[in-house]
């Protein structure tokens, strides 16, 4: 398959999220430490259910390129070989210089937001098609300059002396996985075209939730909807 269309897609997924209020007042100065620490949160179990991600795929994809190029991104998720330069580890440390105990990332209530994008990234692991994944996996993996640069423009005002090798870390890292999921697209054969636009749209929509979740889209309504209440009942609301 031809990458141009793909990257065209791309584009115009990274254009929207760039959109997205969390990156417009990240970009500002305006969001609140609040808002920073839920994105490390929110990010950070992403980041720690991402290896898991790319064990399912490599269970079913069978095209040797394409497995070399998500075995190449798994080992560069856990540290290639070393534990301690696993990037979920990464979040931890950041969390450390950051001054925010792993207490309070740890006991952090997933609202929604990353509960819907983590149950989209693993049906798109799941789900056996290679379209829908690669093309989940590539706009997941070409956002990381957009939302990192947006997370350190969010944290710096609130702490100014932050060491930030932990964001240029992972832009450096992912733009040679993005480069390498181009070439999972070539192999894709050319009927895959829509199923790989249908996975790019899934990755942005996975991405927005995360941020909705951040800047705190989610925050007015959180108890459950039991959608056959009376309270939801249009026959029984007061006129």
């Amino acid at each position: 398959m031809e990458t141009g269309e793909a990257r065209a897609r791309v584009e115009s997924a990274l254009k929207a999220v760039r959109e997205h209020p969390f990156i417009v007042e990240a970009a500002a100065g305006t969001l609140t430490r609040e808002q920073a620490i839920r994105w490390v949160c929110c990010a950070g179990r992403e980041s720690r259910s991402f290896p898991w991600i790319l064990r399912m795929l490599l269970t079913w994809i069978d095209n040797e390129r394409v497995r070399e190029i998500l075995q190449d991104n798994l080992d560069d998720e856990l540290g290639n070989g070393d534990p301690d330069d696993a990037h979920f580890m990464h979040y931890v440390h950041l969390l450390d210089n950051l001054g925010v105990p792993r207490a309070e990332f740890d006991s952090y209530q997933e609202s929604t937001g990353i509960r819907h994008a983590l149950n989209l990234a693993f049906n798109m692991a799941a789900c056996r098609r290679s379209g829908w994944a690669i093309g989940y996996m590539l706009v997941n993996e070409a956002m990381t300059p957009i939302t990192y640069e947006a997370a350190r423009g969010a944290l710096l005002p609130k702490f100014p002396h932050l060491v930030t090798n932990f964001f240029d870390l992972h832009v450096e890292v992912d733009e040679h996985h993005v480069a390498a999921l181009y070439e999972a697209v070539a192999e894709l054969p050319a009927e895959e075209s829509a199923a790989l636009a249908f996975g790019i749209s899934v990755g942005q929509r996975g991405m927005e939730l995360l941020l909705d979740e951040a800047y705190g889209v989610l925050d007015y309504h959180t108890e459950k909807i039991d959608i056959v209440a009376d309270r939801w009942n249009p026959a029984s609301a007061v006129a």
